[in-house]
């Protein structure tokens, strides 16, 4: 098995995060920072909506606003109910809009706003995939088994998920 969803992602924002607290806490307490509620924006529809507005306020790429779009639109569908097929799929498209992500121009903010929440939200996820996996591949393991640990990481992804400004 060499990929899919079982595959783990590389940490490349929480690697850049830890790069970027590393290089920017010499700078804490200097004059620079905004006075709280200097702005306030309107309350968005939705949490996903939320999210794509803050992370585009806190100078975030597109290209993070399309992962965390991407991780809202999957938490939507696995409401409705989706197929192992399907969150496979769904999964791995993930992975891909994941790596996309470019990480060198995220400002520290928009990490820890955004990135590391939407990385955390992707990794349940992907927790959940492998748990299904194995148990389709355990001809003991039954649906009343594994719905209670496939709901667990899932909500658990959707907290994170919630936390992506």
């Amino acid at each position: 098995m060499t990929s899919g969803p079982a595959a783990r992602r590389p940490t490349l924002l929480g690697c850049a995060l830890a790069v970027a607290v590393a290089l920017l806490l010499p700078g804490c307490g200097e004059d620079g920072a905004a006075a709280p509620g200097a702005a306030t924006a309107q309350a968005p529809r939705d949490k996903s909506e939320a999210s794509v507005q803050a992370s585009a306020a806190d100078g975030c790429p597109g290209q993070l606003d399309r992962f965390l779009g991407s991780l809202a639109s999957l938490r939507s569908r696995l409401a409705v109910g989706l197929s192992y097929e399907q969150y496979a799929a769904a999964i791995d498209g993930l992975g891909a809009a994941y790596e996309r992500v470019p990480v060198e121009p995220l400002t520290i903010d928009c990490l820890t706003a955004s990135g590391a929440p939407g990385e955390r939200a992707l990794n349940r996820y992907i927790d959940a995939a492998n748990a299904w996996g194995e148990c389709l591949a355990d001809a003991a393991c039954t649906t009343a088994e594994i719905e209670p640990v496939l709901q667990r990481r899932w909500r658990l992804a959707s907290r994170s998920l919630s936390e992506a400004r």
